[in-house]
């Protein structure tokens, strides 16, 4: 890819934010399908470990922190 102008910038970053938006919606499908495989009426206490073990498991203190901040952001 040849960026040459501010315009060329500017489509790139609206098609990144594009395609971040696209896999935010495929990934929110898939954790509502799962919920609903696993149980429809799923208690939060549940849904909030199985979070905790991703987020221990898989990603750093900080992005854990991250996380936190932005859902507590998002829900309030």
């Amino acid at each position: 890819m040849n960026l040459r102008t501010t315009q060329d910038l500017k489509q790139v970053d609206e098609d990144l934010k594009q395609i971040n938006l696209r896999k935010q919606m495929i990934l929110t499908k898939m954790i509502v399908n799962s919920i609903n495989e696993v149980d429809e009426n799923l208690p939060h206490e549940d849904l909030a470990n199985s979070i905790a073990f991703i987020m221990h498991e898989y990603y750093s203190k900080q992005n854990r922190l991250d996380f936190l901040k932005t859902l507590k952001n998002l829900l309030t």
